[in-house]
């Protein structure tokens, strides 16, 4: 036990006989900042004094004037619309009101009344627009078609009654092309029930005196001028003298080949 005590203080005792260790002192070395000389050059713009007194002459950028808030004449007239209708109303309103008392009688009436005259008064200054520009409201909604006197009936015509160059010449004279191209589908029709191409008979559509017809070419040429009569008369294709010269020479073409 006691060497144990005896070798730990000899261990841990530090030695007398040493000398204490040196203190190095370490100098601080500071570097001085090196100076940059600015060579950039230097543009020194000024403001453009003819831009400014543009500027300055501009109302729109000039926010310390006094502007003009009177009504204009159009804003003067309605307000004195709407000032005559309040006083208008106001006035019904007191009729009414002596007629049905202050109930609720009265209260449901005036806004009826009040949508009537105003209804009114829409219709009646469209009414005055139309007629000031002479525009026939019934015009608007029928549509006019030139007719001429023919001896047929269109619901119940007969091909074998009817006079083809006649009425034909009738249509022109009037320059009623969609009639003429009419008249002459009818008389292809007739032509070829003369020829007993077709068996016809008023019931009959156009589609099925195709499909009588034996002959390719007659077929193909009697298909052509049907298409047209059809875009003429059904679609109301507009016909007018040039674009019937161009269809009345299909007909007359499909006319060669019954000869």
């Amino acid at each position: 036990m006691l060497l144990t005590i005896f070798l730990w203080l000899f261990v841990s005792t530090p030695n007398v006989g040493q000398p204490p260790p040196k203190v190095i002192a370490l100098k601080a070395v500071v570097k001085r900042p090196v100076q940059i000389t600015d060579t950039s050059k230097i543009v020194v713009r000024h403001f453009d004094a003819n831009a400014i007194n543009k500027l300055k002459n501009n109302l729109d950028f000039n926010y310390f004037r006094k502007i003009d808030q009177s009504p204009s004449l159009w804003e003067r007239f309605w307000n004195w619309v709407w000032a005559v209708y309040s006083a208008f109303m106001e006035w019904i309103g007191e009729i009414l009101r002596k007629i049905f008392g202050s109930g609720s009688s009265a209260k449901n009436a005036i806004p009826v009344i009040k949508y009537f005259l105003i209804g009114s008064a829409v219709i009646g200054i469209a009414y005055a627009i139309f007629k000031l520009f002479g525009i026939d409201l019934l015009k608007l909604f029928k549509k006019e078609t030139n007719t001429i006197e023919v001896p047929y009936a269109e619901m119940v015509e007969n091909i074998h009654e009817i006079s083809f160059d006649e009425s034909i010449e009738k249509a022109l004279q009037v320059k009623d092309y969609r009639l003429a191209v009419r008249l002459l589908y009818l008389r292809s029709l007739k032509q070829l029930s003369d020829a007993n191409l077709i068996s016809w008979k008023l019931e009959k559509s156009n589609s099925t005196y195709i499909n009588e017809l034996k002959d390719e070419n007659q077929r193909k040429k009697f298909q052509v001028v049907t298409r047209h009569f059809e875009y003429v008369w059904y679609g109301s294709f507009p016909v007018d003298g040039d674009s019937f010269s161009y269809i009345n020479n299909f007909f007359q073409e499909f006319k060669e080949t019954l000869a």
